[in-house]
């Protein structure tokens, strides 16, 4: 399936700070783009007991679309635009 499709069916997964963790798994990362387009949603940190990979990152909208943003890309991004040095709230995974 096409990333930005799959990105724009989970646009709304978001709700009262919390995330699906069977979403997060399979929400597209988002690497390049137009930063200034991009709305901040809050910060995710999460261990699938499955897998063992660790999400640990900032979520995203873009484009109609819920992505997930790498730490180490989002510390990048606050050393260029003062928005994303911005408080953001915590998303519990569920």
């Amino acid at each position: 399936m096409d990333p930005s499709a799959l990105a724009k069916m989970y646009v709304d997964a978001v709700k009262n700070n919390t995330i699906s963790a069977s979403i997060l798994t399979k929400l597209p990362e988002l690497l390049t783009c137009d930063w200034t387009k991009v709305e901040l949603v809050g910060t995710v940190y999460y261990i699938s007991e499955r897998t063992k990979i660790t999400y640990d990152g900032v979520l995203v909208r873009y484009l109609g679309g819920l992505y997930f943003v790498k730490r180490k890309v989002f510390e990048v991004l606050q050393k260029h635009d003062r928005r994303f040095r911005t408080r953001l709230p915590i998303v519990q995974v569920v």
